[in-house]
């Protein structure tokens, strides 16, 4: 039997499939970037961006340490003041990249969508169309895992956000603290707020796995 397949669609890599087409033509389009390549480059900003997170944390724990030397109460103050400031700002760049109505988001969206409709073409083959089962499985699988993803992305934003929160509130009490001699206390305070942000990290590093897994069973099985 002859099958009309768009040649994309049994390349080695999904990554070149035009996944974003409609059903019916699925081979037009293909000079553009596949939902799949936009994906794994938001993911490469994610990675960065926690990246940067973790060094941000490892510095400010460095300067908790250094801070704690200082004989000066007024500069301490200030020093933990700016260390506030600086975590403050780094975690609303997390939130950037974890929005929901951001970039990684939106790929994501589109990955799943374009899975679903490659899924849906495989569905439609003759049932001895080389590997269709095996296809249909996988991309099954790959919607899942992208389900997966964006749960894990919720999850790692409502955690920022309630990182922020802590960060901020903890912020005035530990200036306030400081003000009223109680250094010892603001210092192990703030180093507990720094450790805390850690959370952050692992739970985004999650979400680079969860995504990268997605990303190799959207990939249809090779005749």
């Amino acid at each position: 039997m002859k099958y009309l397949i768009p040649g994309l669609l049994i390349s080695a890599s999904f990554l070149s499939i035009p996944i974003w087409a409609d059903e019916s033509n699925y081979s037009s389009h293909s000079n553009r970037t596949s939902p799949t390549v936009v994906l794994e480059s938001e993911m490469s900003n994610i990675r960065a961006s926690n990246a940067q997170l973790g060094g941000r944390i490892k510095i400010a724990r460095e300067k908790l340490e250094e801070v704690a030397k200082l004989t000066s109460e007024d500069e301490k103050e200030v020093q933990v003041d700016k260390l506030f400031l600086t975590l403050r700002d780094e975690i609303y760049g997390v939130l950037d990249q974890l929005d929901s109505n951001g970039k990684f988001a939106d790929a994501l969206n589109q990955a799943k969508e374009g899975t679903i409709v490659l899924k849906s073409w495989y569905e439609r083959q003759p049932p001895d169309y080389p590997n269709r089962d095996q296809s249909i499985a996988q991309l099954d699988g790959a919607v899942r895992e992208y389900d997966v993803v964006d749960k894990r992305l919720t999850e790692s934003r409502n955690l920022a956000m309630e990182k922020l929160s802590t960060l901020i509130r903890q912020h005035r009490v530990i200036v306030q603290q400081m003000k009223i001699g109680k250094v010892l206390e603001a210092i192990a305070a703030a180093r507990a707020v720094v450790e805390g942000l850690n959370d952050i990290t692992k739970a985004m590093t999650v979400v680079e796995e969860k995504t990268d897994k997605s990303l190799k069973t959207s990939v249809p099985v090779s005749n």
